[in-house]
């Protein structure tokens, strides 16, 4: 008998065999597989025509492999394996969610991730920090399929979701500034003070967040030094470069012990939203969104 080309056996018949030498029974079997027992038997068949000879010995009371099957069965089985698991894996990736936040406001995500977790226990949830210099980079780029973004958002081919949290504004001033005491500062004093200017970010964000290039009273607000991460920023304010404009969620979530955090005024409160692609064919992602309504 010629040998057979290996692009010509249905994969389907392997699948068979492989059950079959599992189960040892050709109705739990078919049950298994979906398909009829005749059909099942029929797979068998086909695939032995291939080899050439019986691979399983048939009674009415009992199914098992002859020597010939388990050589096949010891010879396909770790391949047939493999395949089950990059399935079960690529299964696994495209049920999974990858979420990107904002440092701060990490923990904005806790309740809907909280309800995600009790609904899809084998959902596999990877979280990743962005970079305040490339906010929406990864979400474009594909390496997350939704984060958390603050408002107001400006870009048309990104939608905006549920509102996940309110922080009012703080301002965060060294500790031995005269000012580091006072119960709460408001926008006027930052004429007299040097801010920490924003990384390279959107302009909705720039203009959103950060102060204005002037106070309402229409005194000029310098700018210092540019900060990228929540470390520097707190560094930087730390050695006397400047204050920082942030929110209530900065304070929680990173601290320094030289750096003060005042209830500051004059600035609206910031809100954080989840935002993704137009385009994503995630089923998780408008999961987490509902769920964080």
């Amino acid at each position: 008998m010629t040998g057979v080309e290996f692009g010509r056996i249905d994969p389907l018949e392997l699948e068979a065999f492989v059950v079959l030498a599992e189960e040892l029974h050709f109705g739990r079997t078919a049950e298994r597989m979906g398909l009829s027992q005749p059909r099942v038997s029929q797979l068998l068949r086909s695939l032995e025509r291939r080899v050439g000879r019986r691979l399983v010995e048939r009674t009415s009371r009992r199914v098992e492999l002859n020597p010939l099957g388990e050589r096949l069965l010891r010879d396909v089985r770790p391949a047939f394996d493999d395949l089950r698991r990059a399935v079960v894996g690529t299964r696994a990736a495209a049920d999974g969610l990858r979420i990107g936040f904002l440092g701060p406001y990490f923990s904005t995500l806790d309740g809907p991730l909280l309800r995600l977790r009790e609904r899809y226990p084998d959902c596999e949830v990877t979280l990743t920090q962005l970079s305040w210099s490339d906010v929406y980079g990864p979400l474009r780029r594909g390496e997350v399929d939704i984060q958390t973004c603050l408002l107001p958002v400006e870009q048309p081919d990104l939608t905006v979701g549920p509102e996940i949290g309110v922080f009012p504004r703080r301002l965060a001033i060294a500790r031995k500034h005269p000012l580091a005491a006072a119960p709460s500062l408001d926008i006027e004093h930052l004429a007299e003070l040097t801010i920490i200017g924003p990384p390279s970010v959107p302009p909705e964000l720039a203009r959103s967040f950060w102060p204005p290039e002037v106070t309402p009273s229409g005194r000029p607000i310098r700018r210092g030094i540019t900060a990228i991460t929540e470390p520097e920023m707190l560094g930087a304010v730390a050695h006397g470069a400047g204050v920082f404009v942030t929110t209530a969620a900065m304070a929680l979530h990173f601290v320094h012990p030289d750096v003060v955090f005042v209830p500051f005024t004059g600035m609206p409160d910031v809100h954080v939203v989840l935002l993704w692609r137009n385009d994503t064919d995630n089923p998780r992602v408008r999961e987490l969104a509902s769920l964080a309504r």
